[in-house]
């Protein structure tokens, strides 16, 4: 009675791939663009994966947990229809604008806004789309049990590495956002009406096409690009300059005089003042620097995102090529690739307002910079501050300068007439400068046991 019961709800093989195959891409197309989608509030940190994993992974667990008990009841192929529709319209709702917002918008830590985001959004889909594995094995024609087993969660992995490869190396970096979501939804509406046509919810249909085509029409009023890197905006400010926006924060500035942040002139001041013209930039942003620089300055832009020429192409109205040489790569694998000898290193790699990719903040970071640097060179550091990230500035500072003897900071503002106190409490552009030089990884302190300071003086 059973295998009856199974041969009249099995679906036909190739209609049973497809939908396997698009719930594994769905599957692993949502956390992707979900990471994605936290990089302008939350950053790329390792801890933000974490969250966003181990939610997701303890989602599916309950999933497989649960579908495997819907399957007993009746014909699967209702229930599959739905589950899968109800998946789509959920990934489209909170894979978009408005579904970050909601979220990102609430008033507590960022690693709270994190965890609440994939509990609330990305976890729910994939608790549906697990569900969807097992009665999707409930709708295969009959065979021996671990043949059939086998086979539904090859064709789910397989649809999980497409998912992987395809969002990663196609569709964010051609395509945007907008459009990955696009195909991940549209892909779940397909595997819906392939498991039972007349019961694809319409308000779940609706959600799918109406949440990303409202993303597809932000995406093409609002930015330049929107890849796998970042979110791209061009803002005209009201000083007649304009300001390239990168996931959120003000990256870079300029105007028909050659005028940039504060901090980026007072950096073109200090290596025309010093005679460092030759000059590494990691993290291009609108690869303004030295564009307006007091002397001439030989610049070499390095950049994750290789669109980031041609964005900042676009920025500054100018040909792709005018802009100084640009390299695309990541700023530790490029250092250890490059001869060094350069006369200053600027260090400007923000992922959002707040947050600096880790590994580029660490003592052997650091140190491979210094390696890099002409002697008596300079690397220049510059740290987004706010008021309460005191013990991220208190550490960051003392790694740096584990590292480097002689290191400067300098609170742009001062020279506007903020206060030093003003300066520092607030938040604003904190700068290090810290030159390569014979005294680095001192570590002797003075002491009263080691009274020393007299007789270093003496010898120098």
């Amino acid at each position: 009675m059973q295998k009856t019961s199974r041969m009249n709800s099995a679906l036909p093989a190739a209609a049973l791939g497809a939908i396997l195959v698009a719930e594994g891409y769905a599957s692993l197309a949502t956390e992707i663009l979900a990471l994605r989608r936290m990089v302008p509030w939350a950053g790329s940190a390792v801890s933000v994966t974490a969250v966003l994993l181990a939610v997701y992974l303890a989602a599916l667990a309950g999933g497989y947990r649960r579908g495997g008990l819907l399957a007993r009841r009746g014909d699967p192929r209702p229930r599959l229809a739905v589950r899968l529709a109800v998946a789509g319209a959920l990934a489209a709702i909170w894979l978009s604008d408005l579904g970050t917002l909601a979220v990102f918008g609430l008033p507590v830590p960022p690693l709270a806004q994190v965890a609440a985001y994939s509990v609330a959004g990305i976890a729910p889909v994939g608790w549906l789309l697990a569900e969807s594995v097992l009665l999707a094995h409930a709708c295969a024609p009959w065979q021996d049990a671990s043949a059939r087993a086998g086979g539904i969660f090859a064709l789910s992995t397989a649809g999980n590495v497409l998912g992987a490869l395809l969002t990663t190396f196609l569709m964010l970096p051609s395509l945007g956002t907008a459009s990955a979501a696009i195909v991940l939804v549209g892909g779940l509406f397909v595997a819906s009406a392939l498991a039972s046509p007349r019961r694809v919810p319409l308000a779940a249909a609706a959600a799918m096409a109406a949440f990303p085509a409202l993303d597809l029409w932000i995406e093409a009023t609002q930015y330049v690009e929107r890849n796998a890197y970042a979110d791209y905006r061009i803002v005209e400010l009201k000083d007649g300059g304009r300001m390239l926006e990168v996931s959120g924060q003000g990256a870079s500035r300029h105007d028909a005089q050659g005028r940039g942040w504060d901090y980026a002139e007072r950096i073109e001041e200090t290596l025309c003042e010093a005679g460092e013209t030759q000059v590494l930039v990691l993290g291009a942003a609108g690869m303004t620097l030295g564009k307006g620089a007091p002397c001439p300055l030989d610049v070499t832009f390095v950049d994750i995102d290789p669109a980031q020429e041609r964005i900042a192409a676009h920025f500054l109205d100018l040909p792709v090529g005018g802009l100084g040489r640009f390299v695309a790569a990541d700023a530790r694998a490029f250092l250890r690739g490059d001869a060094g000898g350069w006369d200053a290193i600027v260090v400007d790699t923000y992922s959002n307002s707040r947050t600096l990719p880790q590994h580029l903040l660490t003592a052997e970071f650091y140190r491979l910079a210094r390696s890099r640097l002409a002697d008596g060179g300079s690397l220049y550091v510059n740290h987004l501050t706010w008021p309460h990230d005191a013990l991220f500035r208190t550490r960051a500072e003392r790694t740096l300068r584990s590292v480097f003897a002689g290191c400067s900071a300098w609170p742009v503002g001062i020279e506007q007439g903020r206060g030093w106190h003003e300066a520092l409490a607030g938040s604003g552009n904190l700068l290090f400068r810290c030159r390569k030089s014979d005294l680095d990884g001192d570590r002797a302190i003075y002491s009263d046991s080691l009274p020393r300071a007299d007789l270093d003086r003496s010898l120098r």
